[in-house]
């Protein structure tokens, strides 16, 4: 990891080319840290239950998400009065599979299923804000992430559920095409929950990372 000095003037761009520089490293993962690889990586569960927009009850499991170790930062400021840290990345394309349960409703159509799932993501922004606090221990500073808030914003996507309607091909080929017709709606429900899975996997993965650096080893004082 690339060490950045605090300064305000330089610190933005010597993050920016330390999160490149570690890219390599979370393809395979980072063992010392039990940091697993990003490419693929792996969320154990996602559960939506929403009413606002329509009843929507959702589950996926064991969810395998590839293309994550393409990305590009395209922009970081970090804060350091507070180390409160903003980043932008884009991902050009994420493929996601795994499995689902599903109980909401398309239009006027009830839809019940559950099976296997796979969806592909194209141009994923994803604005990363990370809070934290520092703290000491037998006189040395650390540094410990304490939030992380993700907005995640998709230019298009295109999803698919196997195991509807008990194997109907014809029902299932239908309702596929209705929900990518309003999959605006579709990821409207699932995004509040999308973030916040992301969002603590993001967290744990940070925290890993800096838990045995001090402070002063990670952003030295000039």
């Amino acid at each position: 990891m690339k060490i950045c000095k605090r300064d305000q003037s330089t610190i933005n761009e010597c993050v920016t080319d330390s999160v490149q520089s570690l890219r390599p490293h979370l393809v395979s993962g980072i063992p010392e840290f039990q940091v697993p690889s990003i490419d693929p990586f792996y969320i154990s569960e996602i559960i939506a239950i929403s009413g606002e927009l329509a009843p929507l009850k959702a589950k996926a499991k064991n969810v395998k998400v590839s293309g994550a170790s393409d990305f590009t930062v395209k922009n970081v400021d970090v804060n350091l009065d507070t180390f409160a840290i903003r980043a932008l990345f884009r991902f050009p394309k994420l493929h996601l599979e795994g499995l689902y349960q599903l109980d909401t409703q398309i239009l006027v159509v009830p839809l019940r299923g559950q099976g296997n799932f796979v969806a592909d993501a194209i141009k994923c922004d994803a604005d990363v804000r990370i809070t934290n606090k520092i703290y000491e221990m037998n006189g040395t500073q650390y540094i410990k992430f304490q939030n992380v808030n993700v907005e995640i914003d998709m230019k298009d996507y295109r999803l698919r559920l196997y195991g509807l309607f008990n194997g109907d091909k014809t029902l299932e080929e239908a309702t596929n095409e209705a929900i990518n017709q309003n999959r605006g709606e579709f990821l409207q429900a699932m995004k509040p929950y999308i973030e916040k899975t992301t969002a603590k996997v993001l967290l744990d993965t940070a925290n890993r990372i800096v838990n045995s650096l001090p402070l002063d080893q990670i952003f030295p004082k000039p």
